[in-house]
C-alpha cells in the first residue's frame, strides 16, 4: 500500500486483522467525516481532527451509524477532549437515538497508513474514563491516499484496542478490524442527493474573496447607480447560470439514458464482431455439413438466437412500401393492428352502453304511456254511464225524475210547486 511505513508500528499487533467481529460501516459516517475535513481545509484551519461515532453493539455485531465532531482542549501538551462538552453532547445523541438505542462505539481522527500513533493514546484513555466503557474502536482517515486509491477502496482503517503484557506492565495496543459498508434506503437517498449536488459545488479561495470584497467597496464609492446596475447584472447572471432541481433531474435522466444507449450499442457491436468471425455457411445454411470451429461458443450462439427471436415481440416489424405508386403507401404493422382492435372494442362497448340506455328509456316511456292510456279509458267509461241522460246533471251529476221530486214533497196537494 502506498505510503506505508517501512518499519512495523510498535503499537499495532503483528497478528492478522480480526475477522471475528462483524463491523458494519454506514455511509453517513463517511459523509460526516469527509464534510468535516473538507470544511477545515477550505477554511485553512489548523489542528487535529477528532470526532465520535455512535452505533449499536449486539454481541459480535457492531454498527457505526452516526458521527459528530468534538470540541478539543490542550492539557500538558496533549490534545484531549473537552470532557464536560463531550458528555453533554453524547447524552443528547443518546436521547435522540433511543429506538434503537445508540451509544458510543468508536472515535475517528486523521492518521498515517502505518496505524495509530502515540498521540492517539491519551485521547482513547480519556474516552475510557469519561464513558467507563472498554473496547472503544479507533477509525483512522488516511488523507494521503485519497488521490491514489483505485477499485472502490476507502482511505480508512479501523482498529480496536487490546492490552498485551510487556514485561511487568500491560500496554495498550491496536488490532486492525475488517469491516463492510452497509446502507439503508434513507441513506441511499441522502448519498444520491450529495452525489447530484457535488457537481455544482465550487470552492472559492480566500484571497479571491477578499479581492472581490475590496473591489466592491471601491465601486460603491464611485456611484450608487452604477453599482446598483452592476449588482443587478451580476445577480441576473448568477440566477441564469444556476439550474433548478427539475433541470438537474432532467439532465441526470437524459445522461442515464444516453449512457444506456451507448452501452447497448457497444454490446451489439461486440455480438456482431463475434458473429463475423464464424463461418458463413455454418450460420446461414441449416443443412451445411461444414463442422463448426473448435472455438465456437454454442452457449453464446443460443443466447444470440434467443435474443433475435424476442426482437419481434419488442419492436414492430418494418413497414413495407409498395413500388406501384398507389395511394396505399403503408402497410399496417402488428402494433397498429392491435391498436385498431383496441379502439374498435372501446367503440363497441360505448355503442352497447348507448343501446342499453335507449332500450331502458323506451321501456320507461312505454310504461308511462300505458298508465296514461288506462286513466284516459277509465274517464271515458265514467262519462258515458252518468252524463248521457241529460236533465239537471249535465256535468256528470245523475239526472233526477219528477217522481223523486214528488216523493220529497216539492209538489203540493194541488199538484203545483
Amino acid at each position: 500500500m502506498a505510503g506505508q511505513q517501512a518499519s512495523p508500528n510498535p503499537l499495532v499487533t503483528g497478528t492478522a486483522p480480526d475477522t471475528s467481529l462483524n463491523v458494519q460501516l454506514h455511509p453517513l459516517v463517511l459523509l460526516t467525516i469527509s464534510d468535516y475535513i473538507t470544511r477545515r481545509a477550505l477554511r485553512s484551519q489548523q489542528g487535529p481532527v477528532v470526532g465520535a461515532i455512535i452505533g449499536q453493539q449486539n454481541g459480535r455485531n457492531i454498527t457505526l451509524e452516526h458521527a459528530f465532531e468534538c470540541k478539543l482542549d490542550e492539557q500538558h501538551g496533549n490534545v484531549v477532549l473537552d470532557g464536560e462538552w463531550f458528555q453533554e453532547r453524547l447524552e443528547q445523541y443518546r436521547d435522540v437515538h433511543k429506538a434503537p438505542a445508540l451509544d458510543l462505539v468508536a472515535m475517528f481522527t486523521l492518521g498515517p497508513v502505518g496505524g495509530p500513533q502515540e498521540v492517539h493514546l491519551p485521547l482513547l484513555r480519556q474516552v475510557h474514563e469519561l464513558t467507563s466503557t472498554e473496547g472503544i474502536m479507533l477509525l483512522l482517515f488516511h488523507g494521503e491516499l485519497v488521490d491514489h486509491l483505485q477499485g472502490g477502496k476507502l482511505p480508512i482503517s479501523l482498529y480496536k484496542t487490546v492490552h498485551e503484557r510487556e514485561g511487568e506492565q500491560m500496554q495498550m495496543k491496536f488490532r486492525e478490524l475488517s469491516f463492510e459498508v452497509e446502507t439503508g434506503e434513507a441513506e441511499m437517498i441522502g448519498v444520491d442527493f450529495v452525489a447530484k449536488g457535488g457537481g455544482n459545488a465550487t470552492a472559492v479561495p480566500k484571497q479571491e474573496t477578499v479581492q472581490t470584497a475590496e473591489s466592491s467597496k471601491k465601486e460603491k464609492g464611485k456611484g450608487k447607480g452604477k453599482a446598483k446596475e452592476k449588482d443587478e447584472e451580476t445577480n441576473g447572471e448568477a440566477v441564469s447560470s444556476a439550474l433548478s432541481p427539475e433541470d438537474e433531474e432532467l439532465i441526470a435522466s437524459l445522461t442515464a439514458k444516453a449512457n444506456a444507449i451507448k452501452m447497448l450499442n457497444q454490446r451489439i457491436n461486440l455480438i456482431r464482431s463475434y458473429l463475423e468471425t464464424q463461418p458463413q455457411s455454418y450460420l446461414t445454411d441449416a443443412y451445411s455439413n461444414t463442422p463448426p470451429p473448435d472455438t465456437t461458443n454454442h452457449t453464446l450462439l443460443r443466447s444470440v438466437n434467443s435474443l433475435l427471436s424476442r426482437v419481434p415481440l419488442l419492436a414492430p416489424p418494418s413497414v413495407a412500401h409498395p413500388s406501384d405508386g398507389s395511394s396505399n403507401t403503408t402497410t399496417p404493422s402488428s402494433l397498429e393492428r392491435a391498436g385498431d382492435k383496441e379502439r374498435q372494442d372501446v367503440h363497441l362497448t360505448s355503442l352497447l352502453a348507448s343501446l342499453t340506455r335507449s332500450v331502458s328509456e323506451a321501456q320507461s316511456m312505454g310504461s308511462k304511456f300505458h298508465i296514461v292510456q288506462r286513466e284516459k279509458q277509465s274517464k271515458e267509461r265514467g262519462g258515458g254511464n252518468f252524463g248521457g241522460g241529460g236533465g239537471f246533471g249535465g256535468g256528470g251529476r245523475p239526472a233526477r225524475g219528477l217522481g223523486s221530486f214528488a216523493e220529497e214533497g216539492y209538489f203540493g196537494e194541488s199538484g203545483g210547486l
